[in-house]
């Protein structure tokens, strides 16, 4: 066939292959390097975080507390020296985001029965799980004198069992 007579395909605008975009790939050596610089981020934004991550992992998964350093925060949440522990397997009503005037006063009524079980009680001990919620603060189920205060609280009518996922209205 003749040279001249040979059809040469149309060349199509750039504007219909916007989808077509070439693949980059990382040159060799900027793996380690960026690496480096998610870290450094990570370290910037919160210092503690490897050495927390470092804690929890040498923890014993039990550990023995006085129960006067623990704060009632609210009916399912302690502090322990300016940390918060989300206790785990029972859910009380809310005290600060409370959505109706009834879920308050159970709320503090559950606050106030932690706060008196936590006066009476001789020994405690904190059993961490290696996981935080989603408000960052650390998950541990709470011993009192050997016995669970999730059991304690559900029992004595101020708690629900609860083990994640979405929580029933208290209203």
């Amino acid at each position: 066939m003749i040279p001249s007579l040979q059809r040469r395909p149309r060349k199509r605008s750039t504007r219909f292959r916007l989808w077509k975009r070439r693949r980059r790939r990382m040159q060799r050596g900027a793996l380690l390097p960026a690496t480096l610089l998610v870290l450094l981020g990570l370290w910037l934004y919160d210092p503690d975080t490897l050495t927390q991550t470092a804690a929890r992992m040498d923890q014993s998964s039990a550990n023995r507390v006085i129960p006067s350093q623990l704060t009632v925060i609210d009916g399912d949440t302690v502090g322990l020296f300016g940390r918060s522990v989300r206790l785990v397997g029972f859910d009380t009503p809310e005290t600060y985001k409370a959505r109706c005037p009834e879920e308050r006063r159970l709320g503090d009524t559950a606050t106030n029965r932690l706060r008196d079980l936590l006066a009476r009680a001789s020994s405690a001990q904190l059993v961490y799980l290696p996981e935080r919620d989603q408000y960052g603060r650390d998950l541990a189920r709470l011993m009192l004198n050997g016995r669970d205060v999730a059991d304690i609280m559900v029992g004595e009518g101020f708690a629900r069992r609860y083990s994640g996922g979405q929580r029933g209205s208290w209203c």
